[in-house]
């Protein structure tokens, strides 16, 4: 495909995506204050919130288990931590995934020393395509209660699901739903929104940013099967098929020499050779 039948492609695709995709919800958020207070502020019901740091994907790395990635990671201008998950499978929404991700905020909030009792106030956010909970509601307020008195336990951990498989455009939130899943900004309730999602649609700068998110995503793709294919025919090949395969990638570029050398089962040694062969 040539690179303008490839644009094309990619500007057909990105008038198709909704913020409910993860990519596109990437872009748009990303370092984006307003937007995100904006969203919080219909979710929470409190239009005094006030976004002060916004992070898209998000990566907390955990040594001795799971590592994982936040969607949105905002702070408040009082310290609270809100972490908002967009998912459109409702495997990906599961409660014991919304605990974990509660728990790794916990364990990146305190610093050496600090007392318990600083522990950030947080809220774990999932926005779903589907009724992950099954009950109808439009909204999830998850707490901890005292299971005799019903008392709220207190400890400053909070859960929400939001449910777009229930839109009612006579609240805040049902609007709010819409304009999540609607991919054409004409017909968005709210402006903030439909700005954000005009700029990367229909503008000269945004749609070029766009098609360059596409064409990485392209070639991440294509390195990931190019990386798949090779590992699984190593193991039935000769070492000059092997040798063949090193050629291959380097001519392809994007592969460092350890990473041929442990795709091709060659050593470094001879990966060298073959690229001074190249390089001649």
């Amino acid at each position: 495909m040539t690179d303008e039948k490839q644009q094309q492609k990619n500007l057909q695709i990105i008038q198709n995506f909704r913020l409910m995709d993860d990519d596109f919800m990437n872009v748009c958020f990303s370092d984006n204050l307003s937007l995100t207070e904006f969203v919080l502020r219909i979710i929470m019901e409190r239009n005094d919130l006030h976004v002060v740091h916004v992070e898209t994907q998000k990566t907390f790395t955990n040594f001795l288990g799971r590592s994982v990635r936040f969607d949105i990671d905002a702070i408040d201008d009082a310290g609270v931590e809100y972490d908002i998950e967009i998912q459109q499978s409702s495997a990906n929404a599961d409660p014991r995934r919304a605990r974990y991700h509660s728990s790794v905020m916990d364990c990146n909030s305190l610093k050496k020393s600090q007392l318990f009792k600083d522990l950030r106030e947080s809220y774990v956010i999932f926005i779903t395509e589907r009724d992950v909970l099954g009950e109808g509601e439009p909204i999830y307020v998850i707490e901890r209660t005292i299971v005799k008195s019903g008392r709220l336990f207190g400890d400053g951990e909070h859960i929400i699901y939001v449910n777009c498989a229930h839109s009612d455009a006579a609240t805040e939130l049902g609007k709010l739903v819409h304009d999540l899943t609607c991919s054409n900004p004409d017909e968005m309730y709210f402006k903030v929104i439909a700005d954000v999602v005009r700029y990367f649609k229909e503008t000269e700068e945004g749609r070029e940013e766009m098609c360059k998110l596409m064409d990485d995503l392209i070639n991440e793709a294509v390195t990931e099967a190019v990386t798949e294919a090779v590992t699984e025919a190593v193991a039935e090949t000769t070492e000059n098929n092997r040798t063949e395969f090193a050629w291959k990638l380097l001519q392809r570029g994007g592969f460092s020499l350890d990473s041929i050398a442990e795709l091709t089962d060659l050593s470094l040694e001879r990966v060298r050779e073959i690229a001074d062969q190249k390089v001649a």
